[in-house]
């Protein structure tokens, strides 16, 4: 076995790609998977700011956090306990931002 350092520096943060199923599309406004969409905001958001190198943000399978009309959304930082959110994909999307870019400083 082979080990590798990681591409991020500071942690990983996985968006449940199920619990989109389970969200209302009338509370939506983006059309599409609501993981996919979180994620790419997020990855979005990170990039602009240029620290998209200190922080990975992928999709995953079902986080076993499953409360309908809600997102799981975990973060797992290089050092430090790893936490997990219930947001809504769309109206939480700023403040799990905030979080996380506090989170990677």
């Amino acid at each position: 076995m082979k080990q590798e350092e990681n591409p991020w520096s500071k942690g990983v943060v996985l968006v449940c790609t199920k619990c989109g199923k389970s969200i209302s599309p009338k509370s939506l406004h983006e059309e599409g998977n609501a993981g996919e969409n979180l994620k790419t905001f997020l990855k979005k958001s990170f990039k602009e700011t240029g620290d998209l190198s200190k922080i990975r943000i992928v999709t995953s399978s079902c986080l076993d956090v499953c409360i309908d009309e809600y997102q799981a959304v975990t973060y797992a930082p290089v050092q430090g306990p790893t936490e997990t959110f219930i947001v809504h994909p769309e109206e939480d999307r700023e403040k799990l931002l905030q979080h996380l870019r506090e989170k990677i400083k």
